[in-house]
């Protein structure tokens, strides 16, 4: 049997590196940065992918290590949350990973800063597992109205969403700045043909590495 939530999160991992023209960090500190790295090295994007109705993990652990890597570096951080609308019985469905790869699509995603992601975290009930010490899941749902600045969820967020600017890039794209920064970079490296392709991507694309 293959590791499903291995596919899903190459699958996303992938869309964002094609939909915002960012590369891998090639970093001595694999595992304690994000992954991913815009092309001049101003801001990192970690990617979480889950279903739906399931949501992206943020880990404390995780999280802590970012903020404390990435602050060193004067580097702008933020997260990808990946949706997809395959609920259950994934690999009775898909019997191979190239059938799961291929049948994945964008559902929604969500860019948002490392402020947010920190704040989301630090005010919800935390979960803890043998396999992921203290985390909180984001679902789409939740997503969304961190989006629309619903007045509960920030309140709850403790942060002031006037200094948050959301865009729509797409119908199935959205991402939030703070105080719109980074806002035009983005907008010029964004490549919305890439939202509706799917199947395996080519390894081609992922050989340009930024050191850090």
């Amino acid at each position: 049997m293959y590791d499903t939530r291995r596919i899903i999160g190459k699958f996303f991992e992938h869309k964002v590196i094609q939909l915002f023209d960012l590369v891998i960090a090639d970093s001595e500190d694999s595992g304690r940065v994000p992954d991913l790295i815009s092309r001049d090295g101003s801001f990192y994007v970690e990617v979480k992918s889950s279903a739906y109705n399931n949501g992206g993990v943020i880990n404390e652990n995780q999280l802590n290590r970012f903020n404390k890597k990435i602050q060193a570096k004067n580097s702008r951080r933020f997260y990808a949350f990946g949706y997809h609308s395959i609920t259950k019985n994934i690999q009775e469905q898909f019997p191979t990973e190239q059938e799961l790869s291929e049948a994945l699509s964008i559902r929604s995603l969500y860019l948002f800063p490392f402020s947010i992601v920190r704040a989301y975290f630090s005010h919800n009930t935390k979960i803890n597992t043998p396999k992921h010490q203290s985390f909180v899941q984001l679902r789409e749902k939740q997503a969304e109205r961190i989006f629309t600045r619903d007045e509960d969820i920030w309140r709850c967020l403790r942060l002031n969403p006037k200094y948050y600017r959301p865009l729509n890039l797409h119908d199935k794209v959205k991402i939030m700045t703070r105080n719109g920064r980074l806002e035009q970079q983005i907008l010029d490296s964004f490549h919305p043909e890439f939202i509706a392709q799917t199947g395996a991507i080519p390894c081609s694309l992922l050989r340009f590495v930024v050191p850090v």
